[in-house]
């Protein structure tokens, strides 16, 4: 593999770049059937796989800072797609999960991800596509081996 001369051919922009092309595709096509923005789908997509989850917990696997996560939810709840339970442990906290709409919503919406997911990813032969699996997994394991050393560095504010 040749050293990348520009910032354009380092592996991150890339990625980054992959990452902005895929989200902006299923945003243009879930704001047009559905109405739904690309964080209304993380929410939507996280809370079906992993409800109930706190609003810190839901705004951290979305990447997405707290107080936007909590307009964003505020607005899902409004439009009765998310329900807001009292944690049972903390009776302070609040557990949120989707509501019987977003759950339609959800089963909805899944299907047509999936898909673009694999009309993307059919640029692979099915080794590759292993492959790539693989791949992304060790990448993720380092960055985040990277990140928590920072972390405990203290050259990192998480």
């Amino acid at each position: 593999m040749k050293q990348p001369a520009n910032i354009k051919e380092l592996f991150s922009y890339r990625l980054n770049r992959l990452a902005f092309l895929s989200s902006t595709i299923a945003e243009n096509i879930n704001k047009e059937h559905f109405g739904l923005d690309k964080q209304d789908w993380r929410f939507i997509g996280l809370l079906a796989a992993f409800q109930p989850m706190s609003l810190k917990s839901l705004a951290r696997e979305a990447n997405i800072d707290k107080s936007r996560a909590s307009k964003s939810v505020a607005s899902l709840t409004s439009r009765g797609l998310i329900e807001r339970k009292t944690d049972e442990q903390d009776g302070r906290g609040i557990q949120l999960s989707l509501s019987p709409k977003g759950q339609e919503l959800y089963a909805e919406v899944f299907p047509q991800a999936l898909s673009r997911n694999n009309e993307i990813l059919d640029a692979l032969s099915p080794a590759e596509k292993e492959l790539f699996d693989t791949i992304l997994d060790k990448l993720l394991f380092k960055s985040k081996l990277m990140l928590d050393s920072l972390a405990h560095s203290g050259k990192s504010p998480k």
